[in-house]
């Protein structure tokens, strides 16, 4: 008697680890467990580009390539046919060349009167990069053609640096302020201003080019596909 007792209290001999490991694998897929079921999880999601939409309405099929063009057609007509001053648009352009002056009031003087051109530049061209990253094809094109214009608005601006006739935000008459003339003459340059401008107007030129290539190669693609 004393050994069947024994025999029965005794406790049950361990599994192997393999059958151990596949009866836990078949409870938790019977219960949810590892995939979820149990409750949330925290989940950290990271943001990335945007999926392309396809093309599917007259806008993305037509019309907002036909904008893009037109746009960026009417921004180049006024920006050489009125000597690099474009309505409304060109005083904003001032806003943005004045207040790269003020962000870097703390840097050499010659930096500081560089930084008020690189800004109407770079700033277009940064947005243009955002946009296109976000997949807004419309608004990058925009802004290409934008910087565009301020680079055609800066050749003006160093076309003037021997002349220094034209008039000038906060400049006293005796030009001062003259932010190219100041730049060249510390480079030693200003012999060559008007091979430097045409460099200038050039890129402004290819920028426009591209931003109305843009918008004709979005527009065969639209189609097409």
């Amino acid at each position: 008697m004393e050994s069947q007792t024994n025999d029965q209290m005794a406790p049950p001999a361990p599994r192997p680890l393999e059958e151990a490991g596949a009866a836990g694998a078949a409870r938790d897929a019977r219960t949810g467990a590892g995939t979820g079921a149990r409750g949330p999880r925290l989940r950290i999601v990271v943001g990335g580009r945007p999926e392309p939409k396809p093309a599917t309405t007259s806008w993305s099929l037509t019309w907002q390539w036909v904008v893009a063009a037109m746009v960026a057609g009417a921004l180049a007509w006024l920006t050489y046919s009125r000597g690099g001053w474009t309505p409304i648009l060109s005083a904003f352009d001032l806003g943005v060349h004045e207040f790269g002056h003020l962000l870097t009031f703390w840097v050499p003087p010659l930096l500081c009167s560089l930084a008020g051109s690189a800004l109407q530049v770079a700033a277009p061209l940064a947005l243009g990069g955002y946009f296109w990253w976000r997949r807004d094809s419309l608004a990058a094109i925009l802004m290409i053609a934008w910087s565009a214009e301020n680079l055609h608005n800066v050749s003006v601006y160093l076309a003037d640096a021997q002349l220094m006739i034209l008039p000038l935000f906060g400049d006293d008459g005796s030009g001062a302020g003259h932010d190219w003339h100041n730049i060249l003459s510390e480079l030693g340059w200003l012999g060559a201003t008007d091979q430097l401008a045409l460099v200038v107007k050039t890129g402004s030129v290819i920028l426009f080019v591209v931003a109305l290539g843009l918008a004709a190669l979005g527009f065969a693609r639209a189609r097409r596909s």
